[in-house]
């Protein structure tokens, strides 16, 4: 499934079942309508800050507003969202895993990996798929958002 075009319906679904207009969710969460408006007409993905912004917006897994499942899961009680240099860091140790293995196996360059667990950059939201894949995780758990008790 095209993770663009069921970002787009899942956001819509959203915004319709909450009773928000495109100009009032934008103005709510601080994000450029036009940025929104991308979402929404299946031309852009979100990048990192808005894609977060969204999830925790609507209380919804990260994993439904990217398409990978059918569930919002708006009634869990999510963490926030953790700093994601540390979240890879202690992804790639959960998994015994060098940084050289990794850049090997996702094709993923040094100066990429290096802005990630620096800080000093994000991933797209076509790259949290691209990891969460690589470790078999869903993205909420990427984020560190895994379900508290």
């Amino acid at each position: 499934m095209d993770n663009l075009s069921k970002l787009s319906e899942q956001l819509a679904e959203l915004i319709a079942e909450d009773g928000y207009t495109q100009t009032s969710l934008a103005q709510a969460i601080g994000i450029p309508n036009s940025n929104l408006s991308l979402y929404l007409a299946d031309k852009a993905m979100p990048n990192f800050k808005d894609f977060v912004a969204l999830i925790e917006f609507f209380h919804c897994s990260a994993d439904f507003l990217i398409g990978r499942t059918e569930y919002p899961m708006r009634e869990t009680r999510y963490k926030p969202v953790q700093p994601f240099g540390a979240r890879l860091r202690n992804l790639l140790a959960e998994h015994n895993e060098t940084q050289y293995s990794f850049i090997k196996s996702t094709k993923i360059s040094w100066s990429v990996l290096h802005g990630w667990l620096t800080g000093k950059t994000l991933p797209s939201t076509d790259s949290l798929l691209k990891l969460a894949k690589h470790f078999g995780c869903s993205v909420d758990l990427l984020l560190g958002r895994e379900l508290s008790s």
